[in-house]
């Protein structure tokens, strides 16, 4: 069993666990992922400079053997990685008004599923997300989207198309169907997290 793993948890991670995981993920994508910068986010000790963010963008071998997405559901780019599929780590950072935000862990698998009758594929976007304010619990999140064109399909059945922005009982019918495709992380999901962060600890950059 690799150093990434914790030999137990609770069913419900608590904040030992999403605070393990999220410095795990740190560790090794600070030593093998590609550094950038985060817009809108700024450095703790330099309100001038932008934060820095560590980013790993996975291969269709990880995204097939970690996630179960088959191989013909995974898009290939020109340079061999899976589109729209990374992991990203944002050590601990601070908003535009100052408000400071701990360091957090972003996890995106996209799988594009061929439909009959000449139908345009459906795009299923998966993220997992541990994130919150410096100083706060953290908060561990999985949540699944669908859409077919860029047009987003909702769960609910709601008329996005009917929706005004402007009206806050809208607003809040809109947020309501987004929330119906989260859920809390998982013990499952806290595993599969470690099994791609010891993944990307054997792999090369």
């Amino acid at each position: 069993m690799s150093e990434y793993f914790l030999d137990n948890y609770d069913l419900d991670p608590d904040q030992e666990t999403l605070v393990a995981i999220v410095q795990a993920a740190g560790k090794v994508l600070k030593e093998k992922g590609i550094e950038g910068l985060e817009n809108g986010r700024y450095k703790i000790d330099d309100s001038s400079a932008a934060a820095n963010i560590f980013t790993y963008k996975l291969s269709p071998e990880i995204v097939h053997h970690i996630f179960s997405i088959p191989p013909e559901a995974i898009r290939v780019s020109s340079e061999g990685h899976a589109e729209e599929c990374e992991i990203a780590y944002l050590p601990e950072s601070m908003l535009e008004d100052g408000t400071q935000c701990s360091a957090e862990l972003g996890l995106y698998v996209t799988e594009v599923v061929c439909r009959s009758g000449g139908l345009p594929p459906l795009h299923i976007e998966h993220s997992w997300n541990i994130r919150g304010w410096k100083g706060q619990p953290l908060e561990g999140e999985y949540k699944v989207e669908y859409s077919v064109n860029g047009q987003r399909i909702s769960p609910s059945n709601l008329d996005l198309e009917s929706l005004d922005l402007r009206n806050p009982e809208d607003v809040r019918r809109l947020i309501a169907d987004i929330r119906n495709n989260a859920q809390s992380l998982s013990a499952d999901d806290i595993d599969t997290i470690y099994k791609l962060i010891d993944t990307i600890s054997q792999n090369g950059v």
